[in-house]
Order: C-alpha cells, then structure tokens, then sequence
C-alpha cells in the first residue's frame, strides 16, 4: 500500500468520523433550541422559568461547536486567505503546508489541553452551578472532537507538500 491509498482510506475514515459528529453536533443545538423555547415558554406563560437553563444552552453550545468543527473543515466553511490562492507554485504548496503544519501543532495542543482539563475537573468533581452537571465530559467532547481535526490537517499537509513537490 502506497501513501496516496493510504491517505485517501484515511480520508475516508475522517469523512465518516466527521459525520457522525456532526449528527451529534446538531442534536446539541436542537438542545439549544429546546432549552430556549421551554424556558421562555415556562417565564412568560406559567412564571417559572426552566432552572438552569443558561447552563444547559452553554453546555449543548459545546456539543454543538465542537461536533461541527471538522465537518466544517471538509465542507470548506472555515476563513481561508485567497491571497494565498493566488501564489504561484511551489509558495503556494509551501505556504499551504506552513498554514496546516501550525494547525495541527494547534490542536495537538488543544486535544491535550482538553483532555488534561477534563482530569482535573473530574479529579475536583467539578460540576454546574444550578443543575450539578459534572463538568468534565464536555472537556472530553472537546478533545474527542479535535482528533478528526488533527486526521484532516495531516491530510492537507500531506496533500500541501506533494503540490509543493510537484512544481
């Protein structure tokens, strides 16, 4: 097995990961959607409002986001610089590779940080204010959902360095 097939069944993987998140992701704002509409139902009809649920829209917004990160990416909804896209090669493969090479350091880190977060919160039993909630799942969410991330920027850096090759 070559290292374009294996980027390309990596791909494949990532893509399906990805997926799955983002079917994650969007029950998590349907939650932010739910837990807003029975809180203002509740205040404005019956005068009581949902008890905590500032906490829950929080906690459902950190689904949400993170879930749809590397969807995002594979979708190309993320900034990207179009003046870049206009160098010429090899700069632009070079440059392409400098821009993934900082992402992956990037989340590398913040997979790291996440899950060493999520230790100590667990560790502390840190929990919501209202609803006691533990804490640390949604810091375990975060880095489990970074990984796709780190997969897909090894992919373009890969995919940067053989467009840098080439020319």
């Amino acid at each position: 097995m070559n290292i374009s097939s294996g980027m390309s069944r990596l791909d494949k993987i990532t893509f399906k990961i990805s997926a799955w998140l983002e079917r994650i992701a969007i029950i998590g704002a349907l939650g932010m959607i739910l837990g807003t509409m029975i809180d203002v139902i509740g205040a404005k009809v019956f005068h009581w409002p949902l008890p905590g649920s500032t906490e829950v829209v929080y906690l459902f917004q950190i689904i949400s986001i993170a879930g749809a990160l590397a969807i995002s990416k594979i979708d190309g909804r993320h900034v990207r610089i179009e003046l870049i896209d206009r160098l010429h090669q090899p700069g632009k493969g070079i440059v392409h590779s400098l821009v993934a090479l900082l992402g992956l350091a990037l989340f590398i880190i913040l997979i790291w940080q996440s899950y060493t977060y999520a230790l100590a919160l667990h560790a502390n039993h840190e929990v919501t204010a209202t609803i006691k909630l533990p804490l640390y799942p949604f810091a375990l969410w975060l880095a489990l959902c970074c990984i796709p991330m780190v997969l897909l920027l090894i992919i373009e850096l890969f995919n940067s360095l053989m467009e840098a090759i080439k020319r």
